[in-house]
């Protein structure tokens, strides 16, 4: 299945998204005439002014904006009306932070002396090297063009020129640094070994995709990797005040028995093991260890993560974009083969009876190479995410739009299940009790008994849901975005163990 459903979860940063793009710093400035009621040409006069303070004149341009396109070239144009023949260290810094907004993707284009927006700039940093303002401009410019190469520069290269300058010394307002800052602090995560790198390590091991069963190991895929529980497990410590030799206690939650780091993982069990698609590998646990497979060095903007499944014959396939591999059990290997659908399927599904089905996003489903199309009464869902087949080898449709769907083989034609109408991202059949057992992406559990009425159980605390397992006790995991939550029945109700790897 594609793991995502609702949330984008590449980081999210894109040229549009970017230091020269999202960071203003005229909302500090609101009390400056000419930011407040400006037109464009007075703000470009304003620029080539000589008496203007360097930190104004950065809030101008951020008040002029980036869409544009042209701001550099009319503020030359304003230069030589006002100053013919001058200019300026000032003037060479409004001109290389105005063509650096222009021309933000490719930081390429001339202006001002045919020179460069960062060699306009690096001009008026050597010229002014105690103005602040310029100084950090110049850092904003060098961190946007670090954008497609070092995360983590984004935010270093700006913060190097703020411990330069103690706050006495800094010609920006306090609230329009704090503005970058909000903004830059996104990027130090992306700087290994410090805290906020640590932080988000920690938040993405909780954030899971997927659960599966193995033996007595509960096995997560998440947004940082691949965490094993053992949930009857205790971690043991030191009574507080004993001596070394005290009685340990071991009343403190389980800890994880293994971790591995990775990027967007997802797992199913299949013959004695669970195996995790990520994004840089297969892995294989065996309830003991981790063993590594396509091994692959994309960096996180590949934006294609590898995706088991069951294939023909109860093998194990792996999906990746629009390739396809089955595990040969006798090699220990996998090899290529061709897919039996078309392009890179949203998700695929080999049923028991052989039927392939496929997603084709937003488009259609696809079974043996014939179209349903969605808002159709074969197919009445308008946005199918994901397949899944029961115990029963009943075929069953998530779709973030309309709820759930549930096919009937006679009269090739899916109905739609009462009780959950939009976001669908979990079912479970549940015999012991009489009934099924769905998950609502952000609401939580939906009871839906053979007789009597639909109940709900809220989980806000997870606050995103994308899978659920019901095991062999009656126990429902949850996979949440904030750790893995085990309800067991309590009568009409649950109760609640989450699990939070540290």
């Amino acid at each position: 299945m594609r793991i995502a459903l609702a949330l984008v979860v590449l980081p999210a940063v894109s040229w549009a998204d970017s230091p020269l793009t999202s960071i203003v710093f005229h909302d500090a400035y609101k009390d400056v005439p000419v930011i407040a009621t400006g037109s464009r040409e007075s703000r470009l006069a304003f620029l080539a002014r000589q008496d203007a303070p360097n930190d104004q004149k950065l809030a101008v341009m951020t008040a002029l904006g980036w869409e544009n396109g042209a701001n550099a070239e009319a503020f030359v144009e304003a230069l030589q009306r006002q100053r013919p023949g001058d200019v300026s260290a000032s003037d060479r810094f409004v001109a290389g932070y105005l063509l650096a907004m222009d021309d933000y993707l490719a930081l390429k284009k001339r202006g001002l002396e045919r020179k460069t927006a960062q060699q306009l700039l690096d001009a008026a940093a050597a010229a002014l090297p105690d103005d602040f303002a310029v100084q950090y401009a110049r850092a904003l410019v060098q961190a946007q063009a670090a954008m497609d190469k070092s995360w983590c520069d984004v935010f270093r290269i700006p913060e190097a020129v703020k411990k330069r300058f103690p706050p006495a010394k800094r010609n920006l307002r306090a609230a329009a640094l704090e503005a970058a800052d909000g903004y830059l602090r996104g990027y130090s995560e992306e700087c290994k070994g410090s805290e906020a790198a640590t932080q988000k390590a920690k938040l993405e091991l909780n954030q899971i995709y997927s659960v599966s069963k193995l033996g007595r190991q509960v096995v997560t895929g998440t947004q940082g990797g691949v965490v094993v529980w053992e949930p009857e497990a205790t971690r043991c410590s030191p009574r507080r005040g004993a001596p070394a030799s005290g009685e340990p206690d071991c009343g403190s939650p389980p800890a994880p028995v293994a971790k591995r780091d990775g990027f967007i993982c997802n797992g199913l069990t299949h013959s004695g093991a669970v195996w995790v698609g990520c994004e840089a590998e297969v892995l294989r646990w065996d309830g003991r260890s981790f063993k590594s497979y396509l091994k692959r060095t994309q960096g996180k903007s590949s934006a294609t993560y590898y995706q088991p499944m069951r294939g023909k014959g109860s093998a194990l396939w792996v999906r990746l974009g629009s390739r396809l591999w089955f595990y040969d059990a006798s090699t220990d290997r996998f090899q290529q083969l061709a897919p039996p659908w078309n392009g890179d399927a949203y998700d695929a599904l080999v049923r028991a009876n052989g039927e392939v089905w496929s997603i084709d996003f937003l488009d259609a489903l696809v079974v043996d190479g014939k179209t349903i199309a969605r808002k159709s009464a074969q197919y009445p869902g308008s946005d199918p995410r994901r397949f899944r087949e029961d115990a029963q080898g009943v075929l069953w449709v998530e779709d973030f739009e309309s709820g759930l769907f549930r096919y009937d083989d006679a009269t090739k034609t899916f109905s739609k299940v009462s009780g959950l109408d939009a976001k669908a991202s979990g079912i479970a059949r549940d015999e012991a009790r009489g009934r099924f057992v769905l998950l609502h992406y952000t609401d939580g559990l939906v009871l839906k008994p053979d007789q009597g009425p639909v109940t709900t159980f809220k989980l806000p605390e997870l606050e995103f849901m994308r899978d659920l397992l019901l095991d062999e006790n009656g126990d429902v995991w949850v996979a949440g975005w904030t750790g893995l939550m085990r309800l067991r029945p309590d009568g009409a109700s649950f109760g609640k163990q989450l699990f939070v790897a540290q």
